[in-house]
């Protein structure tokens, strides 16, 4: 089953760059992955955040990804200082399809 990653973030107006520069190296090193469906970074104004999105074959594919993806990466980003609110992640499994109930 698919398996969906979404990250929040919130910049702060100052580190707006230095974020998004962060969020291309990761999206780089993932693209590398096996088991990457799709990878996608999206601008929410109205709201000042930026979204990060991506698809993975699994939750295993993207354990695995993750944890091989970002080991290429020397430091973890100071999100802490870069951010106005804390980074929100939420992780969702593809529901498996169900037969349409029988008609009687």
């Amino acid at each position: 089953m698919r398996y969906l990653f979404m990250a929040f973030h919130y910049p702060r107006p100052e580190y707006r760059n230095d974020l998004l520069e962060w969020i291309q190296r990761v999206g780089a090193a993932l693209r590398a992955q096996p088991g990457l469906l799709e990878l996608a970074d999206f601008d929410d104004p109205a709201n000042g955040r930026i979204v990060a999105v991506s698809i993975w074959d699994s939750a295993e594919h993207f354990r695995t990804g993750r944890e091989r993806g970002m080991a290429s990466l020397n430091a973890e980003a100071p999100y802490d200082l870069w951010e106005r609110h804390p980074l929100e992640v939420f992780t969702l499994e593809e529901l498996a399809e169900t037969a349409a109930p029988s008609e009687a």
